[in-house]
Protein backbone atom coordinates (compact mmCIF):
# COMPACT_ATOMS: atom_id res chain seq x y z
CA UNK A 1 0.00 0.00 0.00
CA UNK A 2 2.46 2.32 0.95
CA UNK A 3 4.12 1.54 -2.71
CA UNK A 4 1.09 2.27 -4.40
CA UNK A 5 0.89 5.70 -2.46
CA UNK A 6 4.20 7.01 -3.74
CA UNK A 7 3.39 5.77 -7.20
CA UNK A 8 0.02 7.42 -7.80
CA UNK A 9 1.59 11.16 -7.98
CA UNK A 10 4.40 10.32 -9.91
CA UNK A 11 2.76 8.92 -12.51
CA UNK A 12 0.80 12.00 -12.95
CA UNK A 13 3.44 14.14 -12.35
CA UNK A 14 4.99 12.33 -15.56
CA UNK A 15 1.90 13.16 -17.12
CA UNK A 16 2.25 16.86 -16.44
CA UNK A 17 5.41 17.17 -17.65
CA UNK A 18 4.44 15.81 -20.93
CA UNK A 19 1.71 17.67 -21.04
CA UNK A 20 3.63 20.55 -20.30
CA UNK A 21 6.27 19.76 -22.91
CA UNK A 22 4.74 18.19 -25.70
CA UNK A 23 2.91 19.63 -28.38
CA UNK A 24 2.10 16.46 -30.48
CA UNK A 25 0.07 14.18 -27.89
CA UNK A 26 -3.36 15.10 -27.38
CA UNK A 27 -5.66 15.84 -24.02
CA UNK A 28 -6.95 12.50 -24.68
CA UNK A 29 -4.39 10.35 -25.31
CA UNK A 30 -2.17 11.56 -21.93
CA UNK A 31 -5.89 10.93 -20.03
CA UNK A 32 -5.92 7.19 -21.65
CA UNK A 33 -1.98 6.70 -20.40
CA UNK A 34 -2.82 8.14 -17.40
CA UNK A 35 -5.78 5.54 -16.73
CA UNK A 36 -3.91 2.63 -17.92
CA UNK A 37 -0.96 3.55 -15.82
CA UNK A 38 -3.37 3.87 -12.45
CA UNK A 39 -5.80 1.35 -13.74
CA UNK A 40 -9.77 2.61 -14.24
CA UNK A 41 -10.91 0.25 -11.17
CA UNK A 42 -8.63 2.91 -8.92
CA UNK A 43 -9.70 6.13 -10.43
CA UNK A 44 -13.21 6.27 -8.97
CA UNK A 45 -15.29 5.46 -12.07
CA UNK A 46 -16.97 2.24 -10.99
CA UNK A 47 -18.45 4.38 -8.18
CA UNK A 48 -22.14 3.49 -8.39
CA UNK A 49 -24.83 0.86 -7.77
CA UNK A 50 -25.15 -2.26 -9.66
CA UNK A 51 -27.98 -2.25 -12.23
CA UNK A 52 -30.43 -4.74 -13.52
CA UNK A 53 -32.35 -4.29 -16.60
CA UNK A 54 -36.25 -6.14 -15.40
CA UNK A 55 -37.46 -5.19 -18.85
CA UNK A 56 -35.65 -7.24 -21.10
CA UNK A 57 -38.49 -9.20 -22.68
CA UNK A 58 -39.15 -6.41 -25.47
CA UNK A 59 -40.77 -6.30 -29.16
CA UNK A 60 -37.35 -5.74 -30.73
CA UNK A 61 -37.48 -2.18 -29.39
CA UNK A 62 -34.49 -1.05 -26.78
CA UNK A 63 -34.99 1.18 -23.56
CA UNK A 64 -31.38 2.51 -24.58
CA UNK A 65 -29.44 4.83 -26.62
CA UNK A 66 -28.80 3.27 -30.09
CA UNK A 67 -29.25 0.00 -28.73
CA UNK A 68 -28.45 -2.54 -26.44
CA UNK A 69 -24.96 -2.81 -26.25
CA UNK A 70 -22.26 -0.83 -24.37
CA UNK A 71 -20.22 1.86 -26.56
CA UNK A 72 -16.60 3.18 -26.14
CA UNK A 73 -17.41 7.08 -24.98
CA UNK A 74 -15.70 9.81 -22.42
CA UNK A 75 -16.71 10.70 -19.75
CA UNK A 76 -16.26 13.76 -16.79
CA UNK A 77 -17.03 11.82 -13.72
CA UNK A 78 -16.97 13.57 -10.46
CA UNK A 79 -14.73 15.89 -11.68
CA UNK A 80 -12.08 13.51 -13.56
CA UNK A 81 -12.21 12.95 -17.55
CA UNK A 82 -12.08 9.55 -18.82
CA UNK A 83 -11.32 8.29 -22.22
CA UNK A 84 -12.45 5.07 -23.76
CA UNK A 85 -14.63 4.06 -21.50
CA UNK A 86 -17.37 1.65 -22.11
CA UNK A 87 -20.75 3.51 -21.78
CA UNK A 88 -24.80 3.00 -21.84
CA UNK A 89 -27.11 5.90 -21.64
CA UNK A 90 -30.66 4.29 -20.77
CA UNK A 91 -32.99 6.76 -21.50
CA UNK A 92 -36.17 5.14 -19.66
CA UNK A 93 -35.13 6.42 -16.24
CA UNK A 94 -32.18 8.88 -17.83
CA UNK A 95 -29.52 6.81 -15.96
CA UNK A 96 -25.75 6.49 -17.43
CA UNK A 97 -24.11 2.85 -17.17
CA UNK A 98 -20.88 1.71 -17.46
CA UNK A 99 -18.88 -1.31 -17.13
CA UNK A 100 -15.19 -2.27 -17.45
CA UNK A 101 -13.34 -4.38 -19.86
CA UNK A 102 -11.91 -6.74 -17.33
CA UNK A 103 -13.50 -9.56 -14.97
CA UNK A 104 -15.81 -7.24 -13.53
CA UNK A 105 -17.83 -6.91 -16.68
CA UNK A 106 -20.55 -8.69 -15.72
CA UNK A 107 -21.37 -6.06 -13.49
CA UNK A 108 -23.64 -2.83 -14.89
CA UNK A 109 -22.54 -0.37 -12.53
CA UNK A 110 -25.54 2.97 -12.69
CA UNK A 111 -23.10 6.01 -12.12
CA UNK A 112 -24.36 8.79 -9.63
CA UNK A 113 -26.04 11.81 -11.48
CA UNK A 114 -24.82 13.92 -9.02
CA UNK A 115 -21.27 13.22 -10.19
CA UNK A 116 -21.63 13.00 -14.04
CA UNK A 117 -21.01 17.00 -15.49
CA UNK A 118 -20.40 15.69 -19.37
CA UNK A 119 -20.26 12.55 -21.55
CA UNK A 120 -19.75 11.29 -24.92
CA UNK A 121 -21.18 8.45 -27.01
CA UNK A 122 -21.94 7.45 -30.59
CA UNK A 123 -20.57 11.13 -31.52
CA UNK A 124 -23.14 12.74 -29.73
CA UNK A 125 -22.17 15.41 -26.62
CA UNK A 126 -24.20 15.42 -23.58
CA UNK A 127 -24.54 17.17 -20.49
CA UNK A 128 -26.04 17.27 -17.15
CA UNK A 129 -28.18 20.62 -16.39
CA UNK A 130 -29.95 20.17 -13.43
CA UNK A 131 -31.58 23.20 -12.93
CA UNK A 132 -33.37 24.11 -16.09
CA UNK A 133 -36.83 23.97 -14.40
CA UNK A 134 -38.19 22.31 -17.47
CA UNK A 135 -40.89 19.89 -15.47
CA UNK A 136 -38.92 17.31 -17.59
CA UNK A 137 -38.28 13.93 -16.05
CA UNK A 138 -34.81 12.20 -15.15
CA UNK A 139 -31.39 13.41 -13.94
CA UNK A 140 -31.24 16.34 -15.94
CA UNK A 141 -29.02 14.54 -18.70
CA UNK A 142 -29.30 16.64 -22.30
CA UNK A 143 -27.76 16.48 -25.74
CA UNK A 144 -25.93 19.69 -26.49
CA UNK A 145 -26.90 19.60 -30.15
CA UNK A 146 -25.87 23.11 -31.02
CA UNK A 147 -23.78 25.33 -28.64
CA UNK A 148 -23.73 28.96 -30.57
CA UNK A 149 -23.25 32.85 -29.49
CA UNK A 150 -26.53 34.03 -28.29
CA UNK A 151 -28.64 30.54 -28.50
CA UNK A 152 -28.05 27.28 -27.83
CA UNK A 153 -29.83 24.07 -28.90
CA UNK A 154 -29.93 21.05 -26.45
CA UNK A 155 -32.37 17.83 -26.81
CA UNK A 156 -34.29 15.91 -23.90
CA UNK A 157 -33.75 11.95 -25.29
CA UNK A 158 -36.58 10.17 -23.71
CA UNK A 159 -38.27 6.71 -23.95
CA UNK A 160 -41.68 5.43 -23.00
CA UNK A 161 -42.64 2.10 -22.01
CA UNK A 162 -46.18 0.41 -22.73
CA UNK A 163 -46.77 -2.96 -21.51
CA UNK A 164 -48.28 -5.93 -23.77
CA UNK A 165 -49.94 -8.66 -22.00
CA UNK A 166 -48.88 -11.89 -23.36
CA UNK A 167 -49.67 -16.01 -22.14
CA UNK A 168 -46.24 -16.26 -21.24
CA UNK A 169 -45.93 -13.02 -19.59
CA UNK A 170 -45.47 -9.00 -20.34
CA UNK A 171 -43.77 -7.71 -23.10
CA UNK A 172 -42.51 -4.37 -23.05
CA UNK A 173 -42.51 -1.77 -26.28
CA UNK A 174 -40.08 1.25 -25.90
CA UNK A 175 -40.99 4.54 -28.03
CA UNK A 176 -38.70 7.67 -28.29
CA UNK A 177 -39.64 11.26 -27.40
CA UNK A 178 -37.78 14.20 -27.80
CA UNK A 179 -38.12 17.97 -26.12
CA UNK A 180 -35.94 20.22 -27.93
CA UNK A 181 -34.47 23.25 -25.52
CA UNK A 182 -33.49 26.16 -26.73
CA UNK A 183 -31.23 28.79 -24.30
CA UNK A 184 -31.82 32.35 -24.67
CA UNK A 185 -30.72 35.34 -22.88
CA UNK A 186 -29.83 32.71 -19.89
CA UNK A 187 -32.89 30.78 -19.86
CA UNK A 188 -33.85 27.12 -21.07
CA UNK A 189 -37.14 27.12 -22.71
CA UNK A 190 -38.78 24.19 -24.55
CA UNK A 191 -39.63 24.87 -27.79
CA UNK A 192 -42.75 22.81 -28.80
CA UNK A 193 -43.86 24.83 -32.03
CA UNK A 194 -43.28 27.41 -34.76
CA UNK A 195 -45.97 29.81 -32.68
CA UNK A 196 -43.79 29.56 -29.62
CA UNK A 197 -40.02 30.04 -31.57
CA UNK A 198 -41.53 32.96 -32.72
CA UNK A 199 -43.03 34.80 -29.66
CA UNK A 200 -40.01 34.27 -28.18
CA UNK A 201 -37.76 35.40 -30.53
CA UNK A 202 -40.00 38.05 -32.08
CA UNK A 203 -36.80 39.94 -33.98
CA UNK A 204 -36.70 37.26 -35.94
CA UNK A 205 -40.42 36.22 -36.71
CA UNK A 206 -39.94 36.57 -40.19
CA UNK A 207 -36.84 34.53 -40.95
CA UNK A 208 -38.20 31.80 -38.67
CA UNK A 209 -41.77 31.89 -40.98
CA UNK A 210 -39.61 31.80 -43.92
CA UNK A 211 -37.29 28.50 -42.77
CA UNK A 212 -40.22 26.87 -41.65
CA UNK A 213 -41.53 26.77 -45.17
CA UNK A 214 -38.37 26.21 -46.64
CA UNK A 215 -37.80 23.46 -44.89
CA UNK A 216 -40.86 21.77 -43.85
CA UNK A 217 -39.76 17.99 -45.66
CA UNK A 218 -36.94 18.43 -43.31
CA UNK A 219 -38.90 18.99 -40.64
CA UNK A 220 -41.52 16.29 -40.56
CA UNK A 221 -38.42 13.42 -41.93
CA UNK A 222 -35.52 14.40 -39.93
CA UNK A 223 -36.83 17.35 -36.19
CA UNK A 224 -33.60 16.64 -35.19
CA UNK A 225 -31.37 17.97 -37.80
CA UNK A 226 -34.45 20.55 -38.81
CA UNK A 227 -34.11 22.15 -35.02
CA UNK A 228 -30.33 22.04 -35.39
CA UNK A 229 -30.03 23.50 -38.54
CA UNK A 230 -32.72 26.33 -37.81
CA UNK A 231 -31.01 27.65 -34.51
CA UNK A 232 -27.72 27.69 -36.28
CA UNK A 233 -28.94 30.12 -38.87
CA UNK A 234 -31.04 32.23 -36.39
CA UNK A 235 -27.60 32.39 -34.25
CA UNK A 236 -25.88 34.06 -37.33
CA UNK A 237 -23.87 30.93 -38.11
CA UNK A 238 -22.19 31.09 -41.06
CA UNK A 239 -22.31 27.61 -42.34
CA UNK A 240 -25.50 27.69 -42.38
CA UNK A 241 -27.59 29.11 -45.66
CA UNK A 242 -31.05 30.02 -45.68
CA UNK A 243 -32.31 29.06 -49.67
CA UNK A 244 -35.71 30.22 -50.19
Amino acid sequence: MVFKKTLLPFSLFLLIGVVAFSQTTSQSKIYETYDNIVGLDNTGLYNGTEFNDLFLNTDGTYRYLNGYDYAQGSITYNGQYYVNVFLKYDLLEDNLLTHSNDNLSIFNVKLIPEFVESFSIFNHNFVRLANTNLGLPGNGYFEAAYIGNEQDLYIKHIKRKKDKPLKSGIQYKFSEDNFYVLKNRGKYIIISSERELRKLLPEKEEEIRNFYKSYKALYKSDTESFMIKLVKYLDGSKSEEFKQ
